[in-house]
């Protein structure tokens, strides 16, 4: 019954949301009404569906092919972080979302977007699967472009991928069918385990490439910045903490269970260098490269969006060693990210709610004014460095200690090194925001209304609570671990026993503690700072004022800047993508002269292809 309603719900939600999309500009309170009121639902339900793992439900019959979804360990674990975030999402947009005339469809597309992602996660079929991920793929396209031109512009960089992943997934599911006479992921799974090398190649490349290009991994991600940074921001929020994961979700289903780790790691010349390794090089590439691209940028939006890059790359560097550790810290670094990415863009959310900007080199001084906001980017960035004591230390741990364990030394070190630029781009993103001198034209700056501020508050809590408790979230992992059959980790309250490792958050969270009120009793009783504006200065024996651009904001890391942005621009993915676009749209314009808009025209080109149709049917037959 609850996993029928978790298909229902969404579907009855976009019905209604549809419907009074008439009503949004002169009454956008019914239309949030109704979504909060139907993600609400659709949160419970998804707590309550547990019970029901294990049961199938049959849908319609497709291609003579009956349509099977039910619930699994794993799939139920994204179930509730896709209804959770969702419900959390549409509390903050009832704040946040007052251009109600630019964002008619917001609500329908999302209910959509959701009910193609709980869809996918709950097929238990290959047809199943490739419909909802179509559907899920055509909801986020129509949800990216509500706003203004420019989220139209990036959606359609982001449709030019989804149509290209999803035809060559359409493309795998064609050549199982025909090669297994099965949509079922049972006859799929004995059928690859007994086949030739060649037929095995051909259905991993057509099945786990289109998860790689949703999961935006290295040299594929190309789409995500723009398409991202540009939808309404908290989209971007939600964007970023959960839809890339789909495709994630795709790689560990068909890894795991459809394929089988024994058929994947058939793929390769010797143990070491296999498709695993390849999986690990990639995720490696991910993490760094994109991490490293964030710091030149100067959107706040821009900046989290290479972020949700990068850190994909720390969750394939979990999930590839398939060790218990390594998949324990993919597994929970999912939920990790989406908590703390959620919490900083909501953050920045609220920040351009009061100031209209999220231009980082516009910003500056806030922590007076937003303070809430600024406790919220402080948990989320400590969260997305990886620092004790919040939830994203606990994760990273696993995937190096994993990485050492399992022998790959380079990859772990790549690792590190994508966390030594995470901590950098952080504190520009913290710093830019809300340290230094507050603007003049900020002065009047106030913080959110409280329904804004029920999120934030919420995922500092949880954020914290993970971290320093992250047995909560490991009871979960440990049933998907016996799932996917990986040994499960031994877990306790507080992290993991002695056995798997002996690390204890709450301890490491006392230590912590300790030492911050140490340092707050010396800093209290040294002597008093005493607080300047940034004009009561001179420059070159003259003194600055209102006329002197002074800002210490810009070009924050100047000397990176030099580096890494002439990489960027001569990096082989982005020149690529630049020289297809020049193609396609040189070709683009020599098709656009055929379409001449006179009736003559088009009837002479109905008669050629009358007669060339006539001759090659005249050879034929």
């Amino acid at each position: 019954m609850y996993t029928q309603a978790l298909l229902l719900l969404p579907l009855v939600g976009f019905g209604v949301a549809f419907l009074l999309q008439g009503t949004v500009k002169r009454s956008p309170a019914i239309v949030k009404t109704w979504a909060m009121l139907g993600f609400a639902a659709i949160a419970a339900v998804a707590a309550l569906a547990g019970a029901e793992i294990g049961t199938l439900y049959e849908g319609p019959t497709v291609f003579g092919s009956v349509l099977t979804y039910g619930l699994t360990d794993l799939s139920w674990w994204f179930v509730l972080l896709i209804a959770g975030i969702t419900a959390l999402t549409t509390v903050f947009t009832l704040g946040s979302l007052r251009y109600a005339d630019d964002y008619p469809m917001y609500y329908a597309w999302l209910f959509a977007k959701v009910f193609g992602m709980i869809g996918l996660v709950m097929s238990r079929d290959l047809l199943s699967f490739f419909i909802m991920w179509e559907i899920m793929s055509w909801a986020t396209y129509l949800v990216m472009q509500q706003g203004r031109d420019e989220s139209r512009k990036a959606a359609q960089g982001y449709l030019v991928y989804a149509i290209s992943a999803g035809m060559i997934l359409l493309g795998g599911v064609v050549f199982l069918r025909t090669a297994s006479g099965s949509f079922e992921f049972a006859v799929i799974t004995k059928f690859v385990a007994g086949a030739d090398l060649g037929v095995i190649i051909t259905a991993i490349v057509l099945v786990l490439v289109p998860f790689l290009i949703e999961a935006a991994v290295y040299p594929t991600h190309g789409w995500l910045p723009s398409a991202y940074a540009s939808s309404e921001t908290t989209m971007t929020a939600y964007l970023s903490s959960i839809s890339t994961r789909m495709g994630l979700f795709g790689l560990i289903l068909f890894v795991f269970n459809v394929f089988g780790l024994d058929v994947i790691d058939r793929i390769g010349i010797s143990a070491h260098l296999n498709l695993r390794t390849l999986l690990l090089v990639l995720a490696a590439l991910t993490a760094v490269l994109p991490t490293y691209t964030a710091l030149f940028q100067h959107d706040a939006k821009r900046l989290l969006t290479w972020h949700s890059i990068g850190q994909g790359g720390y969750m394939l560097l979990g999930l590839a060693t398939a060790s218990t550790l390594g998949t324990a810290g993919g597994l929970m670094h999912i939920f990790n990210y989406m908590t703390y990415v959620a919490l900083i863009i909501f953050s920045i959310a609220a920040v351009e709610y009061r100031t209209g900007t999220t231009n980082l080199n516009k910003l500056g001084g806030l922590i007076t004014r937003q303070p809430v906001a600024f406790l919220g980017m402080l948990f989320g960035i400590i969260g997305l460095a990886g620092i004790p004591p919040m939830n994203g230390f606990v994760s990273k741990w696993f995937i190096y200690r994993s990485l050492i364990l399992g022998g790959y030394p380079f990859v772990a070190l790549a690792a590190f090194i994508a966390t030594v630029g995470t901590i950098m781009s952080v504190y520009k993103l913290i710093h830019n925001t809300f340290l230094g001198q507050l603007p003049e034209r900020y002065n009047e700056v106030r913080e959110v209304g409280w329904v804004m501020q029920l999120p934030i508050w919420v995922l500092m809590a949880v954020v914290f609570a993970t971290g320093v408790f992250p047995g909560t979230i490991l009871q979960w992992i440990a049933r998907i671990q016996v799932e996917l059959g990986i040994a499960p980790i031994a877990y306790t309250l507080g992290g993991v026993a002695q056995e798997a490792g002996d690390l204890n958050m709450m301890v490491i969270t006392l230590v912590f503690t300790l030492t911050f009120i140490v340092g707050a009793v010396i800093f209290f009783m040294g002597g008093k700072r005493r607080i300047v504006s940034q004009y009561d200065n001179y420059a070159a024996g003259h003194f600055l004022n209102k006329d002197v651009p002074y800002n210490f904001n810009y070009n924050f890391y100047s000397a990176f800047d030099h580096i890494f942005e002439k990489l960027y621009h001569a990096a082989p993915v982005q020149s690529t993508e630049r020289n297809l676009g020049r193609l396609v749209a040189t070709v683009g314009e020599y098709i656009r002269r055929f379409f001449t808009g006179q009736i003559n025209t088009y009837a002479a080109y109905y008669v050629a292809a009358v007669i060339i149709a006539l001759a090659f049917l005249k050879e034929v037959l």
